[in-house]
Order: structure tokens, then C-alpha cells, then sequence
């Protein structure tokens, strides 16, 4: 017959087995908060731009001609100088601390985009780029963003199964 205060072998044994689980919980919040934090985020997409750009202009040296080849150089260096611009831009307004853009905020981005526009129509008239390859080039953040996606989701998803 048990009293009161005494501890069954069952209860010592299950004491380090909830330590260790509280352990690894907070190991998996701790891992989960790495791969979701802004800067890793936005660290991984600019890897992935410059990924998805090597890999683009790689191909397209092996399997298209010279012009598709120029206009994707062109268009993947536009859109990186945009990202940056994008990035610039977004941190001065969210630096503020105002609950509303700085004025001019929006004149900004609409003259990016026009001077990229401009800049893709130039090289365009030229004869030299591609405009397909420019536009692919220009696509280049949004298949970074994709993987970037992917990879969140795969480590949900596998985060979740390790946790069953």
C-alpha cells in the first residue's frame, strides 16, 4: 500500500523522460525559428536568385543562341539591381516607424519599375538581347521565391513527422 510522498518505479522513470521531451520541444521551436527569421529568409532568396540565374545562364549558353543568352544576362541583372532597390526601399520605410509611407514612397517604385522597363526596351532595340530572355531573366526572383517555398514547406513537413 502506497502513502503518501512515496514514488512508484513508474514515476522516477517517466521524470527524465518529460525533461528530455521539454528539451526537445525547445530544440524544434529554437529550429523552426531559424529557417522562418527574416534575415535567413531573405539571405536564402538572394542565394536562390543567384542560383537560379547561374543555372538558367548555364543552360541557356549549351542550348540557346547568343542573343536569348544576352537578353538573360541582361534581364537577371535587372532584376537583381531591382531586388536591391526593393530591399533598399523597404527597409527605409519600415525604418521609419510611421504608420504610413514617407511621401514619395510609391513615385519611387513606380520610377524603378519605368527605369527598368526603359533600360529592358533600350537593349532591346539594340538587336543584341532577347526580349524572351530578359523577361526570363526578370522572372529569376520569382523562381527564388518558389524554391524558397518549397524549402519551408519540406521542413514543415518533415519537422511535423519527426514530432509523431
Amino acid at each position: 500500500m502506497r502513502e503518501k510522498g512515496d514514488r512508484d518505479a513508474s514515476d522516477v522513470d517517466d521524470a527524465p523522460s518529460r525533461d528530455a521531451d521539454d528539451a526537445g520541444g525547445a530544440a524544434r521551436e529554437d529550429e523552426a525559428a531559424a529557417f522562418i527569421d527574416s534575415q535567413g529568409v531573405e539571405r536564402r532568396i538572394w542565394r536562390n536568385i543567384l542560383a537560379v540565374l547561374a543555372c538558367a545562364i548555364i543552360a541557356a549558353a549549351i542550348f540557346a543562341d547568343l542573343h536569348f543568352l544576352l537578353g538573360l544576362i541582361l534581364g537577371g541583372g535587372l532584376a537583381l539591381l531591382n531586388y536591391r532597390w526593393l530591399h533598399s526601399s523597404l527597409r527605409a520605410i519600415l525604418g521609419t516607424g510611421n504608420r504610413s509611407a514617407p511621401p514619395g514612397t510609391s513615385m519611387k517604385f513606380i520610377a524603378r519599375w519605368l527605369l527598368i522597363a526603359v533600360m529592358a526596351w533600350a537593349a532591346n532595340r539594340t538587336g543584341y538581347f532577347d526580349p524572351v530572355g530578359i523577361l526570363a531573366g526578370l522572372f529569376a526572383p520569382a523562381a527564388a521565391v518558389m524554391l524558397e517555398a518549397a524549402y519551408v514547406t519540406y521542413k514543415t513537413l518533415a519537422r511535423r513527422n519527426g514530432e509523431r
